[in-house]
């Protein structure tokens, strides 16, 4: 059985006072051990300190299994997501002048001057961003971003109907779920924002949009982790994928998983 089933099996055997400790397994297995002490019987001092012990160390490999469990969880959710995959292209009309769209639409460079562009409705004259072609208004969409060497960045999704003059403010309820990089810290753009927490650096995020659950999830391509999720978003009309980089004179870009 090994030392971790010979520690379990010592424990149950020995007496101690009534404790129930629970290991959380995959789906709804439920595994428990009942501790307890007979009445009347006495317990010596290095008894308890033993019992101590193993609990301790019983309490350490449940704590390491919820670990495991957890991240399994998530990269099972990744590889879900990605999935659903689209091959996602930007939309030059929409890019800020200081942003020049790769020919093949897959990229945008952040300049340090404006670039000759028309000034049409459609284009964000502000904020350094730009959306994503095509739109979505069912189903379910990933697509992931290379950031590794921007720190100062946002994604996300955007509704149509969005400002696109002026001064943005990235929350739901002005139409964007959003998460950001700003210096060393990461925000998700809820109102007011969120600060996550992150293990390992991101290289590239993944972004899974789910209309009909009116979900947002943004991973950590990196560790396959789950960095935020927007639940329960009032998603009305088109939705489209939203990037902005704010570090000058560095390139985002959209990767294309399917090429992989």
């Amino acid at each position: 059985m090994g030392s971790k089933g010979s520690s379990i099996l010592s424990l149950v055997k020995s007496p101690a006072q009534i404790s129930t400790i629970t290991i959380i397994g995959t789906g709804t297995v439920y595994l428990l051990y009942h501790i307890w002490k007979p009445k009347g019987q006495p317990q010596k001092e290095n008894e308890h300190g033993e019992l101590r012990t193993q609990i301790e160390q019983l309490q350490k490999t449940i704590e390491q299994l919820q670990t495991e469990l957890h991240q399994l969880q998530n990269e099972l959710e990744w590889r879900k997501a990605r999935n659903e995959t689209d091959d996602i292209t930007l939309d030059a009309g929409t890019a800020h002048p200081n942003l020049s769209i790769a020919g093949d639409k897959k990229s945008l460079k952040h300049e340090a001057q404006p670039q000759k562009v028309p000034a049409n409705p459609e284009r964000f004259d502000s904020t350094v961003c730009v959306l994503g072609f095509e739109g979505f208004s069912s189903g379910k969409h990933y697509w992931e971003v290379d950031v590794k060497k921007i720190s100062d960045w946002d994604l996300g999704v955007a509704k149509e109907s969005i400002q696109r003059k002026g001064k943005l403010s990235l929350s739901p309820k002005e139409g964007f779920w959003a998460l950001g990089l700003s210096g060393r810290d990461y925000w998700a753009k809820t109102d007011p924002w969120t600060q996550v927490t992150v293990q390992k650096k991101p290289q590239k995020i993944g972004v899974y949009l789910n209309c009909q659950d009116g979900r947002v999830t943004f991973f950590n391509v990196t560790d396959m982790s789950v960095l935020f999720t927007f639940n329960d978003c009032s998603f009305s009309g088109e939705l489209y994928p939203f990037f902005k980089n704010s570090h000058k004179e560095t390139t985002m870009r959209v990767c294309s998983i399917k090429e992989e």
